[in-house]
């Protein structure tokens, strides 16, 4: 699995054991120790792939570019659910290319990982910046569409003291586990649509990959404790999964404005803020009003996020259906006549 150009100066490529030799005499040493982690994280991913009903996908496979056995951009292959259908490409550029043009590196590693990746993969999903018009113009060409647009923010000001007695009454801040994940699981839904609950192909239990310090679930229990009904999740923080290891958070919420939230949701930031001060927020762009409060409590917004999604699925099903249809075809072929009919007498005029 390696592309060369036609100068064979650039090659694109899975991470190698030799790679590692051309940093230790450049400027690039300090790349050393993560590309060696993710050496030995590939090799992981190639074993999995090798036994897929033992083995959960989790370890991600390194592609690299290269101009003269010089490093210039990586791209992360990872799956992006449990079952591998799903895998998210993350690039990033290690050093400006001299000979070539960074579209044409980008261009190489996204090919390179659509036709060599995992054999179960069946869609693929990048985030982008919304104002990359490069990787957005190459993404396109590849089959890519935007499947949802995130807005991000930042903050700068200190956290205020907030206790957690400041929640509204009724409603706790949990962490994610498995017993709490399937109420977060409904707010998650909720934000997406169908056709980007296809491409990702998630489950309950994928959001366990996404807890950590930060997140968590705004729970509300029932004002009839008699009545046994569990309790309700109306907002709450998922971490993306990111190769770069950068603390952004997802807000999710129901879809109808719960009154609670004008209280709760200043807590739920300045906890963040306390626990992850790095921390960039994010939310659907096109939640005006969750965006209008957030404005509100200080935090800075700055430019749209897109995610795209490639997806085999829809393929796939077209071809099924065709499958369907040829009994039909071949059941009324059978009913047309096998000879022209024989022409009509006429009476003439006597």
């Amino acid at each position: 699995m390696e592309v060369e150009s036609a100068s064979s100066s650039l090659q694109v490529e899975p991470l190698k054991a030799v790679h590692l030799t051309w940093l230790q005499a450049t400027n690039q040493s300090l790349l050393l120790p993560r590309l060696q982690s993710l050496l030995v994280r590939g090799w992981l991913a190639q074993a999995e792939s090798l036994f897929p009903g033992l083995l959960v996908n989790r370890q991600p496979l390194a592609l690299v570019a290269s101009e003269e056995q010089n490093l210039r951009s990586l791209l992360l292959v990872r799956p992006h659910n449990r079952q591998a259908s799903c895998w998210r490409l993350e690039l990033q550029t290690l050093t400006p290319p001299t000979r070539h043009s960074q579209g044409e590196l980008t261009r190489a590693l996204f090919k390179l990982a659509l036709t060599g990746g995992h054999a179960r993969s069946r869609s693929w999903v990048v985030r982008c910046s919304a104002s990359d018009s490069v990787q957005l113009g190459i993404l396109r060409e590849l089959g890519f569409q935007p499947i949802r647009t995130l807005k991000r923010w930042h903050h700068h000001s200190e956290p205020t003291s907030i206790s957690q007695t400041s929640w509204p009454a009724g409603c706790s801040w949990v962490p994610i586990t498995r017993q709490s994940a399937p109420s977060l699981w409904a707010l998650d839904q909720a934000s997406t649509t169908s056709h980007q609950r296809q491409i990702v192909d998630r489950h309950p239990i994928d959001l366990l990959d996404q807890a950590g310090a930060g997140s968590g679930i705004l729970l509300t229990s029932s004002q009839n404790p008699k009545d046994g009904s569990s309790p309700t999740a109306i907002a709450g923080l998922v971490r993306q999964q990111r190769s770069d290891d950068a603390q952004v958070f997802e807000l999710l919420r129901e879809p109808a404005w719960d009154q609670r939230l004008d209280a709760a949701l200043p807590a739920l930031l300045n906890q963040l803020k306390e626990r992850c001060p790095l921390a960039t927020l994010v939310c659907n762009s096109e939640d005006s009003l969750l965006a209008t409060q957030i404005d509100s409590l200080g935090w800075q917004s700055m430019d749209d996020e897109l995610l795209l999604g490639r997806s085999l699925w829809r393929r796939q099903t077209q071809a099924r259906r065709l499958q369907a249809t040829r009994p039909l075809e071949s059941m009324l072929g059978r009913l047309q006549p096998q000879q022209p009919p024989l022409p009509t007498p006429v009476l003439g005029r006597r």
